[in-house]
Parts: structure tokens; C-alpha cells; sequence
């Protein structure tokens, strides 16, 4: 006869170092929210992910590796804010490396915090501002019996550094595709322009593409952001499809160790965006339906129209919702013979 009286005391005393999240999903893509680290060292988020990826990469590999994670698990990690007004900060990691922003796990953060009572609110439309690598982010938070209904994104100011680069793919041929930045750079390819129909197409061959463009991109093509000298490296392909009237699409992001999107992603929603309004094609005051792979929406519109260096950017507003999907006490056993996880190719 089992008893499990206790059980939870019992689990406490034999592993009494426990790594504890707050698991969720924003319109489909997880947010593994890591919420007991100590205090990392840096004035900016950017210095404190700096700081991380240097001494406790460890732990993002334990979270989103298997046998604890898996290829496609995003997570972040809360940090003191760093900003007047700043409620908290966000370091953002996924199984390769660690994002400049994450619009989904944003969502999924400030969803889980209210939800569960760590940031004190009352019902109603609320700003809680939240600090990341590129900077503070302001999530205008839609209250309700305690639940969250929605959240707002200002994005960080986007811009388009180049269009009409070509590139090699080995096994594929040439590919056009535009050169975005949120936060970090994002390889644009328009789905129609090498006969693909979305979001109908395989997804192992939108992802086996999409890394491809990627390490492509990087070797053949140079960028640079005028403001962060840091961010020099494409992270990011998106397949995208747009309707007639340019108001609606959908997108396929591709990103970490092969991984795609659930969601229509934060950030690719506003470098589409970004990359309609270059082309003419959306204007402030015009609302934006980005589609994901399982159907899923973010509505976003152009707030402001910013100057980043010698580009016209815009800023974005991006909207979604998450849901929580799990409370965890993660544990290294002694006897573990993958402490820090690991990845079968």
C-alpha cells in the first residue's frame, strides 16, 4: 500500500537544493521561468546575462535539455530590476544560446508573476515595466478577478538594415531574404519566393531550411546594430506569408538547436511588421494579425517611429496571452549521469 504522507517533506530533505519554475505557454510556445537564482553581478540585464552565460550555463542546459527539457523549451531566468520603476528583469535562454529579447516569454513572465501573487496589482489595465538585454520593456497587463487577459509589448525600436541580400544554401540553391533587427537580427524570407505555402509546409524541412539560412547568413553576410556594438550575429531565420491587404500573415520562426515557434513570436511579429512599414505597407494606427504554425494570433500596431542610428525604425505593440501550465522543483541526483542535460541530434 503506497503512502505518500510526507512526501513532499521527504523529497525537500533529500534534495534540498532545488531549482524552482513556473512553467507556461503563450499561444503555444513554453516559457520555463526559473524564479530562485541568486543576485548576478551588472548594472544592466545585458552585464547580468553576461555574467550567467559565463559562470552558470550549466543551467540552462539542465532546464531545456533533456531528460529535463528538450530541444524546443525556452526559458528565463528573474533578475532584480535594474531601471527606475522596473518591476524585474528577464535573462532569456533557449538549448544554444541566450536572446537579446523574447516577446512570448515576456508574455509568459508577466502572466505567471501576477497570477501567482508575486507582483502585487489590482484589477484593471496596468503597466509593469520589465528589464531585458535591450533594454526596459513596458507590458501594459490586463487584469481581471486576479487572471490576466491580455499583454501589451512596447517592443524595443526595430529597424530594416538591408534588403535584397542573396544567399547560398547548400542543397537548396539561392535565397533572397531582408535583414531585420529586434533586438537581435532576423533573416526575412518570404515564403512565395522560393514556392512554399504556409503554414501548410512540412515543419523538419521548414526547420532543416531555416538553420541552414541561418549559418549561411552569418558566413556570407555582415550585420551590425548603430546603438549595440554586441549584436553582430543573425539568430534568426522567419518564413513568412502575408494576405492581400498586408494586414494579416503568417509566420514559421526558426531559432536555438533547431527549433520552431510555436507562436506567431513576439519578436518576429514586429520585425514583420517592421518590414511592412518599410515597404509602405502598414502605417501607425493600422492593426497587424500575425498567424502562428498551430493557428494562434498576435495583433500588434506601430506605436512610434523612432530614429536608431541612420535607420527609420518604428516601435511596436504587440499583444498575446499566456496560461500557466506548471509549477517545478528541479534536482541534480547525485548519481546522475547527465547533470547538465544533453541533446541527441
Amino acid at each position: 500500500m503506497l503512502n505518500f504522507d510526507g512526501l513532499a517533506d521527504s523529497f525537500t530533505r533529500r534534495y534540498p537544493e532545488r531549482l524552482i519554475t513556473i512553467d507556461s505557454h503563450t499561444q503555444g510556445e513554453p516559457t520555463r521561468l526559473l524564479l530562485n537564482f541568486p543576485a548576478l553581478p551588472g548594472t544592466t540585464v545585458a552585464e547580468k546575462r553576461d555574467a550567467f552565460s559565463r559562470r552558470h550555463d550549466h543551467i540552462r542546459t539542465l532546464l531545456t535539455c533533456e531528460p529535463r527539457g528538450h530541444r524546443d523549451m525556452f526559458a528565463a531566468v528573474i533578475t532584480e530590476p535594474v531601471t527606475p520603476g522596473a518591476s524585474f528583469g528577464l535573462i532569456y535562454m533557449d538549448a544554444r544560446r541566450y536572446p537579446y529579447l523574447c516577446g512570448h516569454a515576456t508574455i509568459g513572465a508577466v502572466t505567471a508573476l501576477v497570477e501567482t501573487g508575486a507582483i502585487s496589482t489590482k484589477d484593471g489595465n496596468r503597466i509593469i515595466t520589465v528589464d531585458t538585454p535591450s533594454g526596459p520593456l513596458s507590458a501594459h497587463t490586463r487584469i481581471r478577478h486576479g487572471r490576466v487577459e491580455s499583454v501589451g509589448l512596447d517592443m524595443v525600436p526595430s529597424f530594416v538594415l538591408q534588403t535584397g541580400c542573396r544567399i547560398n544554401v547548400t542543397g537548396f540553391g539561392e535565397i533572397p531574404l531582408d535583414l531585420v533587427c529586434v533586438g537581435g537580427f532576423f533573416a526575412m524570407v518570404s515564403a512565395a519566393s522560393i514556392g512554399l505555402k504556409l503554414p501548410s509546409a512540412n515543419s523538419q524541412e521548414l526547420i532543416s531550411l531555416g538553420m541552414a539560412i541561418i549559418d549561411a547568413a552569418n558566413r556570407m553576410l555582415q550585420v551590425h546594430h548603430p546603438e549595440r556594438p554586441e549584436v553582430t550575429t543573425i539568430d534568426v531565420a522567419e518564413f513568412y506569408s502575408e494576405a492581400e491587404d498586408s494586414k494579416n500573415g503568417t509566420s514559421v520562426v526558426i531559432y536555438g538547436e533547431s527549433h520552431m515557434d510555436r507562436s506567431p513570436c513576439g519578436t518576429g511579429t514586429t520585425a514583420k511588421m517592421t518590414l511592412l512599414h518599410h515597404q509602405g505597407k502598414l502605417q501607425p494606427g493600422q492593426v497587424y494579425r500575425n498567424s502562428s504554425p498551430l493557428g494562434t494570433t498576435f495583433t500588434g500596431e506601430i506605436i512610434d517611429q523612432p530614429q536608431i542610428g541612420q535607420f527609420q525604425g518604428i516601435t511596436a505593440r504587440i499583444h498575446g496571452s499566456a496560461a500557466i501550465t506548471g509549477y517545478h522543483q528541479f534536482v541534480v541526483d547525485p548519481q546522475d549521469p547527465f547533470p547538465q542535460g544533453f541533446l541527441v541530434v
